[in-house]
């Protein structure tokens, strides 16, 4: 897992070389900054800067590009926007936030088609899909791939077909399709070496050796690693030869030959520690301790495992943690301290449940919305319990104490009854909403699903047509991303807080985005006077669901090339309104049909009134207005 994101970040990093040897030193744009007018040259300015910070601290860099995103916006500055976006996505794939990097690249593909320049377009799809990549969408990732191919083959840029291909290989490889993997590294070869790229013909001995490795070919992957490190050591490519020679070690380690390994993981820490490379350093230890525990030297190996724990707990690599405390449990044990073994061996099973629930985070999701309803109805009977047995108590004391103080403790008992009661009555409507959300999610995927195993049997039936099986598998593919998107969006209403960077804004933006940037609509957005926190669980999901509602239909049926979205609220009224300058309709003719009877009863369901204001030929205004809880 880590050796996958120094990877991604070295990758990333050469994405962003041709850029970063032009910016020069930060304090003199920052000087340059300081003296500059409000024009697109200053717009360019906070780019190379927020450039020049990433490698350092992609925290830092950040400002820069927002500043140069606002600027932009206010010149009408497109290819500004363009650059500032994919600049603030790759800063937060460089921080390991990925859902926050997928915002920011959406809006980045969105302005790369308005500008309409092919390199910058092959280059934000190919941004995307290694943010796809880190996100494990797959599909996604390679969907991007192929369209970063077609505007790149239009330019011959070699240089960016070498990087699309290696993005390729690594999905191949973590899908187990070897041959595909090959396939794309012999094509990533092939660009590189026209454009006498040898860090990333390096890169890619380094990536052919991992898969030899894990195909159990070890003898040629030592053979192509060799010729990795040969490139990097020529290069002085530090950073690559701490990983370089930590996969030469592995290696090693598989033929049980333990002292080239050893030396070989040396030889990567002592690269990492020049370069304060503290996850390539851990990993080195961990390694060492395993290493140590297979020849029975169990205290080297508790030495190794604690300064890799101390090195990678800030690194928040669950992955690499659990293998150093079940190394270290596996040491104590082993060495006669009982004590420790199992301290570690709890921290490792609690760090295995962890990796279990992020690898399987939409099956969790589910599983945790059932569990809360269980969980709010043992509430519940706990303290209908509770009451039950302080009455019961009550009623003791009240044989004991005196009039006056029956009194006084009779009224402190009706008013904490009183509590308790809406305690509880706010508990059951919880209950309530959770459980026509599960009806909802039941329902709306239920339906996508029964669809998906129809078309699979008909797909499976013999002497169907290649054209027949292409257009059902395109259908699958629909309703399966389909169900995905309507799951996501359900389970978001109960727990938005548990994806970062999926507050009520950013989720309308980045399906704003995505849905006109496919159709190349001009996008309006006014959402900056919206307060989320005004809004309870089911307004939110209803306002989301009845904006997505909307847009989709405007998107799809109208024919519009623009389209406005805003949303407010104040007063404790909310306002929301989704506008097309589209083909409009009858409004008698269609009212029961595009959703527009199924947004209307969300509308109702939360007190709400929705307006549809449609003329022909002069576009349709849908317009939301609802109360807030005060």
């Amino acid at each position: 897992m880590l050796k996958r994101l120094i990877f991604t970040l070295l990758f990333t990093g050469v994405l962003l070389h041709a850029v970063s040897g032009q910016t020069g030193d930060t304090d003199s744009l920052i000087q340059e900054l300081s003296k500059a007018k409000e024009d697109t040259n200053k717009v360019n300015l906070y780019w190379k800067t927020g450039v020049s910070l990433i490698y350092q601290d992609p925290i830092k860099a950040l400002p820069y590009f927002k500043r140069g995103t606002d600027l932009s916006q206010k010149l009408g500055f497109i290819s500004g926007m363009e650059k500032c976006n994919n600049g603030t996505s790759i800063a937060f794939s460089y921080h390991a936030k990925y859902d926050s990097a997928l915002i920011y690249i959406e809006k980045a593909v969105y302005y790369a088609k308005r500008a309409g320049n092919i390199k910058r377009l092959s280059l934000a799809f190919l941004n995307r899909a290694d943010v796809f990549v880190n996100l494990q969408n797959y599909p996604a990732a390679l969907k991007d791939c192929d369209t970063a191919i077609v505007y790149a083959q239009q330019i011959k840029n070699n240089e960016g077909l070498g990087r699309i291909y290696s993005i390729m290989t690594g999905i191949y490889k973590d899908l187990n399709q070897y041959d595909k993997a090959f396939a794309a590294l012999d094509k990533s070869d092939y660009h590189f070496s026209l454009t006498k790229n040898r860090q990333m013909v390096g890169m890619n001995y380094s990536e052919r050796a991992v898969i030899l490795l894990q195909l159990n070919q070890i003898d040629k992957s030592i053979e192509w690693t060799r010729k990795a490190i040969g490139v990097a050591d020529s290069l002085k490519d530090i950073n690559n030869l701490a990983a370089y020679y930590s996969e030469l070690a592995e290696a090693f380690s598989k033929l049980k030959k333990y002292k080239e390994a050893e030396d070989a993981f040396f030889t990567s820490l002592n690269y990492a520690k020049q370069t304060e490379n503290t996850g390539q350093q851990a990993v080195c230890y961990t390694n060492l301790g395993v290493l140590a525990l297979e020849q029975n030297q169990f205290q080297k190996s508790i030495d190794y495992g604690l300064r890799g724990y101390e090195l990678i707990k800030p690194e928040t690599d669950l992955r690499r943690e659990q293998i150093i405390a079940f190394t270290l449990a596996t040491a104590y044990l082993k060495s006669g301290n009982s004590s420790k073994g199992l301290e570690f061996m709890e921290l490792s099973n609690a760090l295995k449940d962890s990796l279990t629930k992020q690898q399987f985070s939409a099956e969790t999701a589910k599983q945790q919305a059932a569990f809360n309803v269980k969980e709010k109805e043992r509430e519940i009977f706990v303290l209908i319990k509770n009451k039950e047995l302080q009455q019961q108590k009550l009623q003791k004391q009240w044989l004991l104490i005196y009039g006056s103080a029956f009194i006084a403790l009779l009224s402190l008992i009706s008013i904490g009854l009183l509590l308790n009661r809406s305690k509880l009555k706010q508990r059951m409507k919880e209950l309530e909403l959770r459980n026509r959300i599960a009806a909802d999610l039941h329902d709306e995927v239920g339906s996508s699903l029964s669809s998906i195993n129809l078309l699979s049997q008909m797909a499976a039936q013999p002497g169907t047509e290649a054209a027949r099986k292409d257009d059902i598998l395109q259908r699958m593919s629909s309703n399966a991303r389909e169900t995905m998107e309507k799951m996501s969006d359900l389970i978001w209403t109960i727990k938005p807080e548990e994806a970062e960077g999926s507050n009520l804004k950013q989720r309308m933006e980045r399906f704003s985005y995505e849905i006109c940037g496919a159709k190349n609509i001009d996008l309006t957005l006014e959402l900056d006077k919206l307060d989320e926190k005004d809004l309870t669980m089911e307004q939110r999901k209803s306002m989301y669901l009845i904006f997505k509602e909307a847009l989709n239909n405007a998107v799809k049926y109208s024919g519009t090339k623009k389209v406005f979205v805003s949303a407010s609220n104040g007063n404790n009224v909310l306002t929301m309104i989704v506008k097309d300058e589209g083909n409009g309709f009858d409004m008698q003719s269609v009212m029961k049909g595009n959703g527009l009877e199924n947004i209307q009863r969300r509308a109702a369901g939360v007190g709400g009134k929705l307006e549809i204001d449609s003329v022909p030929g002069k576009g349709t205004m849908v317009k939301l207005t609802m109360p807030l809880k005060v």
